[in-house]
């Protein structure tokens, strides 16, 4: 049975590859599992008061899951990008498939604060780093040219997603259980993902095709040499890592999840405190994140074209800037204003970063080094959920909350204003670097 499924998708690949190039159907499948596996996270912040109502857990304690999986995904994001050059994206996405829904189904039966920790904390912390650098890795396979656009979709689809599930938890934890909640989006989404994951396929010569762009007349690769592949790998994550850029890149990554994870999960609070009922908060979370959708997808493609430094540079200071309009919000328009503002620079705040590594760095096997900088965003968010919930505890107030969110973004935009013009590629000649193994002389007679 499972042979005849593969030979059913495979021909289906090459009839749809006939059609359209199968790097958009690539592009549309890491875009669900993207926004998926994302959303529950992301959405983290519709959660902290009905918690804090129904248990009585105080808001740095149920924060400290939301830490917990950032902290988890940021600490497996390079054995994940490992995992990926190894074995390939989609074994790496099954196990965050399992880990998803596991932790999901758990969630809906938590009783003791603990059990948050353990099932968001933990399990959705795997799910994170099993999804996250596997899925952007394929995208940089996947694309010669127009790199931007596949990314920009991509990059969309993990916005649109807490845009949705923020309403849809929030109104199913009015209109239902904690429990069906939970194991809805447990089951549900574990079973599409499962199917969807039967036509995804790693590289183009996963099946026998090229690269979205690339030419006619580049040679088909049908079969790997996994001793030359590892040896790729190996001169390419060297010669990335030694460069100041690439580890600048990861602290960009740290500083901009700081400032957003503050904004994303205690802009629901922040509002409540402020007068505003729990199901309208629960839409400036929504609100910041569908705008978010349009400059997560024009970011890339700008950057493709006129440079990714300016245009992150920019971003950073548009997504810092607007959270001090948070110090004057007291009135529901008054905070979906600020969303509405403050989500044109989150969206443009980390879309970008696929595109600056090829711009500095080229083509190459660049799971495990996505695996690193995705560790900057991991320990960001996780440092920018506790700051937020800390802070408050020491001054019974968000202003030192919302004054870190916008210094940690200014930071990041003086970081990267500091870094090389992207118009030239860092590491040309890495492949000159590769070492390889001679053949054994032939023993004597």
């Amino acid at each position: 049975m499972a042979l005849f499924m593969l030979r059913i998708t495979n021909k289906a690949a090459f009839g749809l590859t006939s059609r359209i190039h199968y790097a958009w159907i690539v592009i549309a499948i890491a875009a669900f599992m993207h926004m998926a596996g994302g959303s529950i996270r992301q959405a983290f912040g519709v959660l902290i008061v009905p918690l804090q109502d129904d248990m009585g857990w105080s808001p740095a304690t149920v924060t400290l899951a939301y830490s917990l999986a950032s902290i988890t995904g940021a600490l497996l994001a390079p054995l994940s990008g490992i995992c990926t050059d190894r074995y390939g994206a989609r074994k790496v996405i099954m196990v965050g498939v399992f880990t998803f829904a596991v932790g999901a189904a758990m969630t809906g039966v938590v009783s003791e604060v603990w059990h948050l920790w353990i099932s968001y904390g933990l399990f959705l912390g795997v799910a994170q780093a099993c999804f996250n650098v596997p899925i952007i890795t394929t995208a940089s396979y996947w694309f010669r040219t127009h790199l931007g656009y596949g990314v920009g979709f991509l990059q969309a689809s993990h916005g649109l997603g807490p845009a949705v599930m923020a309403i849809v938890v929030s109104i199913l934890l009015t209109e239902a259980s904690w429990k069906s909640a939970f194991w809805s989006i447990a089951v549900v989404g574990g079973i599409i993902m499962v199917l969807l994951m039967a036509f995804f396929r790693n590289q183009p010569s996963d099946i026998g095709g090229r690269a979205f762009g690339a030419p006619d007349s580049e040679p088909l690769i049908t079969k790997r040499d996994p001793v030359g592949e590892r040896a790729r790998v190996k001169a390419f994550r060297t010669s990335m890592q030694s460069t100041h850029t690439f580890w600048k890149l990861v602290s960009i990554h740290f500083l901009g999840c700081v400032s957003h994870a503050i904004v994303i999960i205690y802009i629901i609070p922040i509002a409540v405190l402020a007068g505003v009922n729990q199901v309208t908060a629960a839409g400036v979370l929504s609100t910041l994140a569908l705008v978010s959708v349009t400059t997560r997808f024009l970011t890339p493609v700008i950057s493709d074209y006129i440079g990714a430094r300016g245009t992150m540079a920019t971003a950073f200071v548009w997504q810092g800037l607007p959270v001090l309009m948070l110090f004057w919000a007291q009135e529901p328009w008054q905070f979906y204003m600020f969303a509405v503002i403050f989500g044109i620079g989150y969206g443009g705040e980390g879309s970008a970063f696929p595109v600056i590594n090829r711009q500095y760095f080229g083509r190459g096997p660049m799971g495990s080094s996505f695996g690193w900088q995705q560790f900057g965003a991991g320990s960001g968010m996780a440092m920018g959920a506790w700051v937020g919930g800390a802070l408050f505890w020491l001054f019974d107030s968000y202003t030192a909350t919302i004054l870190v969110s916008t210094l940690t973004s200014l930071a990041g935009a003086t970081v990267i204003m500091s870094m090389e013009p992207t118009n030239r590629i860092l590491i040309p000649n890495w492949e000159d670097t590769i070492s390889t193994t001679p053949a054994p002389a032939p023993a004597d007679d």
